[in-house]
């Protein structure tokens, strides 16, 4: 695979008034970000979303960051106009998100990339832990049992089982998804202890579920039939944690066809690696 040429691109902090801009990038490769996802990116890590800006002073080109202090980061959104691909803007708007993220001490700093991608991502020394599924079906009635609408008082002890599956603590990413979507959010509990819990939110294709996490298939095929119960008739995305042959065969079960793969990938030892037996879909390919 040859290099990339080295892109003459400068590189400024993204603000919300960028936001359209990301938006006709998002939609020309037809991703499922709305204005709030990207609004959410900014209100995490405002001094770590990134445009690339060029020689002319045009914008042509996007990043974002995610951390969850100090133990894990993640870049996503990395997004080029197909007329200045292959010139290196990619490259260097990674090399900026790792930069900001070392430059802060992060200790893991990981992404979610296409097949495409990672062969890039591997020339610049990430390599691959395990596959992810974009999964998309649709929405139906359908009974379940045993959960419940989460509350607010619910979040700290929903956090806390999260940080279990997912390796590090994360309250930030589920308290914005639950502050913008409380009607979209439920927890599984036995003897006044949460033993799942799942998110869902609007997108611009499709309603996408996760996180989505549950201390068996049991309990994770129950949230998972809430979700698809809360939009009937409706397109719904999720992102499939691969090694997880119950979460894999929950998805089949329902109809949800396979869309795409992606790889997780890390810069570096993952110190914090998530327990995949109980991670049944991510938060998404942009966050982790």
């Amino acid at each position: 695979m040859s290099e990339e040429p080295k892109a003459n691109v400068d590189m400024r902090v993204m603000r919300e008034a960028d936001i359209p801009f990301g938006m006709k990038l998002k939609n020309i490769t037809k991703w499922n970000q709305l204005p709030a996802d990207w609004k959410r990116f900014i209100g995490i890590e405002p001094k770590g979303c990134f445009v690339a800006v060029d020689e002319k002073g045009e914008d042509v080109g996007t990043v974002s960051t995610t951390s969850y202090g100090k133990k894990l980061a993640w870049i996503g959104m990395v997004l080029v106009p197909p007329e200045r691909r292959r010139q290196g803007i990619g490259t260097a708007l990674l090399k900026k998100a790792v930069q900001y993220l070392q430059e802060r001490k992060l200790e893991v700093i990981g992404l979610d990339a296409t097949p495409m991608g990672n062969k890039l991502y591997i020339t610049l020394g990430f390599w691959e832990d395990f596959g992810l599924e974009r999964r998309q079906g649709q929405g139906r009635p359908v009974a379940s049992a045993g959960v419940e609408p989460m509350k607010k008082s619910d979040l700290g002890a929903a956090a806390d089982f999260d940080e279990l599956v997912f390796g590090v603590p994360r309250p930030n990413v589920l308290g914005m998804l639950f502050r913008d979507y409380p009607d979209l959010c439920w927890v599984a509990k036995s003897n006044g202890r949460i033993t799942g819990y799942a998110m869902m939110r609007p997108g611009f294709n499709a309603h996408q579920i996760g996180p989505w996490v549950a201390v068996d298939p049991l309990v994770a095929e129950e949230l998972f039939k809430t979700a698809l119960s809360a939009v009937p008739g409706k397109p719904i995305f999720l992102d499939v944690v691969v090694p997880n042959e119950s979460a894999m065969a929950i998805v089949r079960k329902y109809n949800f066809e396979l869309q795409r793969p992606f790889v997780r990938m890390f810069l570096g030892e993952n110190k914090y690696p998530a327990d995949t037996t109980k991670m049944f879909a991510i938060s998404g390919v942009e966050k982790g």
